[in-house]
């Protein structure tokens, strides 16, 4: 079967590479069909091993990432459907064009390992063999190790190149169980990006090299075994005190700022707010960008917030905040905290801001006349990573929807906090599987950081989880209805994540490099 596919060509081959990037896509949430990343990457695997031509071997990898975005991100284009009457018409541009260059990344990945491991020795005749039409020899365990090794730093390179885009890494694959998902606190979700590649590609080497593939399913085997031991040995962390009520209003996209239906919009969130059982809550949580318009301290709106509060009661929410007047006048996406008396007494700002959506990359190129979701003014950044100290609360790290995505911006471990909270408004991507993929990032954040992480999200998925990743409490993707939740410090004392971060990948990509120098002497036949 190996012989047939590496023999596959033209079309036939393209439309492969194209499958096994779907069966990538279907190892992610919602799907978790986690044996899939046998066929996902030992396919390419076989496809680019034992290539001749470096534009084969591109075409192979962009073929793949091409399945994969298009089958892993389509829902970008429900976005555009908030509004059809203006934003239609780049549907095509969104599902095929952006997709067509994200997937130069894996490309880009199969090129270098190409490039690795390429020799070219010469025959009699002084001619290059592979040009005789004699192949290379196939790659052993060092080619899957390297192939694992180069597909893990181009993934590096995706989540911080160009402002960054780490979605739907392969790591994320592992959220498929809780104890599977324990990996995050030792490896990150780019340490599991590579071991998730070395599980799938190796496979394509068994008939070789048995000894090294069941080495490597029996190490994850018994990774398995130590995530379940990590379960049955948690313990609860310590009561804060502090009582969440978590809104879900399940506001559509193309209501939430229709203006004539801003004010019900807002109703409906007091009206869950104000269900029974407030006297009990310390502090009620609202979603990104809940109050459909920009907040400010003591106006009727703010009075209004916090007048619908118990005594003693705080109102957090996602909201726009500006600063500044006239020309000068910048916008925030922001999450503040109100009090009874209408006050704004603590923000944060949102610092890693979506492209095309927050921000417009290179605007001065775009003509005016353009219309584009992002609006004729860019968002600002806030100050970055911060750690919140918020009356009535264990100190906080507050992550605003796409922030939630980037492992490195979860917490500062210089001044750690007690717990996460993720706000965020995924309603712009309907009943799609983007919510879900959305929500499993999340998840791993907890993990990797060790701390219960609050996510209020205004259509789903609404969750309270621990600091092992396990879903306490939730609301499912598409209704409306509150959650209560008494908050807990983390039974944790950080991870082996926290402390070293992404420095086993990094270490793996400094062996990488040492191999790609002696490739000539570590490739086998």
């Amino acid at each position: 079967m190996f012989d047939s596919i590496e023999r596959l060509a033209g079309w036939r081959r393209n439309l492969f590479a194209f499958a096994m990037g779907i069966c990538a896509t279907l190892t992610l949430a919602p799907f978790y069909f986690f044996p899939l990343i046998i066929p996902a990457y030992a396919g390419l695997f076989i496809l680019v091993r034992n290539s001749v031509s470096w534009k084969r071997v591109f075409a192979d990898g962009w073929w793949w990432g091409w399945g994969f975005y298009i089958s892993g991100l389509y829902w970008f284009c429900i976005a555009l459907l908030t509004e059809p009457e203006k934003f239609a018409w780049a549907i095509p541009f969104a599902l095929f064009g952006l997709n067509a260059i994200i997937a130069i990344y894996p490309g880009v990945a199969c090129l270098l390992f190409y490039l690795a491991c390429h020799t070219r020795p010469r025959n009699k005749c002084g001619v290059t063999k592979d040009k005789c039409g004699v192949t290379k020899s196939k790659c052993g365990m060092v080619g899957v190790w390297l192939f694992s090794t180069i597909w893990l730093i181009v993934e590096y390179a995706r989540g911080h190149l160009f402002s960054g885009f780490p979605w739907n890494l392969a790591g994320y694959s592992f959220a498929f169980s809780d104890s599977s998902l324990q990996l995050a606190s030792i490896f990150g979700a780019y340490g599991l990006t590579f071991f998730a590649v070395l599980l799938g590609a190796s496979t394509a080497i068994i008939k070789a090299n048995k000894i090294f593939v069941l080495a490597v399913w029996g190490l994850f085997a018994g990774l398995l075994v130590w995530g379940n031991a990590r379960l049955e040995s948690a313990t609860e962390g310590e009561a804060t005190g502090a009582v969440l009520r978590l809104v879900q209003a399940n506001i559509l996209q193309p209501h939430k700022w229709n203006p004539k239906l801003q004010q019900e919009n807002l109703e409906e969130y007091i009206k869950l707010t104000r269900s029974e059982g407030l006297e009990k809550i310390t502090h009620v949580i609202w979603p990104e960008t809940a109050t459909p318009f920009v907040l400010r301290s003591d106006t009727s709106l703010s009075s209004g917030l916090g007048r619908m509060l118990p005594e003693g009661a705080l109102l957090i929410t996602g909201a726009l905040r500006s600063d500044g007047e006239g020309d000068d006048k910048q916008y925030y996406n922001s999450v503040v905290m109100i009090d009874g008396s209408g006050y704004i007494v603590g923000n944060y700002d949102k610092h890693v801001l979506v492209p095309f959506g927050e921000f417009l990359p290179l605007r001065f190129l775009i003509p005016k006349s353009l219309k584009l979701p992002v609006g004729d003014k860019d968002f600002s950044e806030g100050e970055g990573v911060r750690t919140l100290k918020w009356q009535g609360l264990p100190p906080v790290s507050v992550l605003v929807c796409y922030e939630g995505i980037f492992p490195e911006f979860a917490a500062d471990n210089n001044n750690r906090p007690d717990w996460l909270l993720n706000v965020t408004n995924d309603a712009w991507f309907g009943m799609s599987s983007g919510p879900y993929q959305h929500f499993a990032m999340a998840r791993m954040r907890s993990v990797e950081q060790g701390l219960p992480l609050v996510r209020v999200a205004n259509t789903g998925i609404t969750a309270y989880i621990d600091e092992y990743g396990q879903i306490k409490q939730q609301l499912a993707l598409g209704i409306k209805g509150i959650m209560d939740v008494p908050l807990r410090r983390s039974s944790l004392y950080g991870t082996l994540y926290t402390k070293y971060g992404n420095i086993i990948a990094f270490i793996t990509i400094c062996f990488s490099l040492f191999f790609i120098l002696h490739c000539k002497k570590l490739m086998k036949n």
